[in-house]
């Protein structure tokens, strides 16, 4: 499937949208906004949304961000479709945002292919 990057944001992004649940309760589901991130390790999702999926911290995990200050923040787990593959079990942190970052924890179930020039780009569990 073809997405065009989100041109709201300079520069222009890749975004799409995803579903988020707790995967402990299936019924409470939430269409939200995800950012393709493949500088980041792990995925990450509103605090706002952990806690409106009732969200329990699992484990701890010590991060390290893009100002390279190391902090530990606790994990959570998600159910998770993007692009129609749907993630069981995704361990997650939470960061003060109101999208979902998408690390290489999913990114690298996907072949990918931007197209810059166009800004389109395109998902796939088969190579494109």
């Amino acid at each position: 499937m073809m997405w065009h990057y989100d041109r709201s944001v300079r520069p222009p992004a890749l975004f799409l949208k995803v579903l988020v649940h707790s995967s402990g309760h299936p019924d409470i589901t939430r269409n939200i906004r995800a950012k393709l991130d493949t500088g980041a390790d792990v995925s990450a999702i509103p605090a706002s949304l952990a806690k409106e999926l009732g969200l329990r911290p699992e484990s701890q995990l010590l991060v390290e961000g893009y100002d390279l200050n190391l902090v530990t923040l606790h994990t959570y787990y998600i159910a998770l479709v993007v692009a129609q593959v749907r993630f069981r079990r995704l361990e997650v942190i939470t960061f003060p945002e109101e999208y979902v970052l998408l690390g290489r924890d999913a990114l690298n179930h996907f072949y990918a292919r931007m197209n810059g020039p166009a800004l389109t780009f395109d998902l796939s569990t088969s190579p494109l």
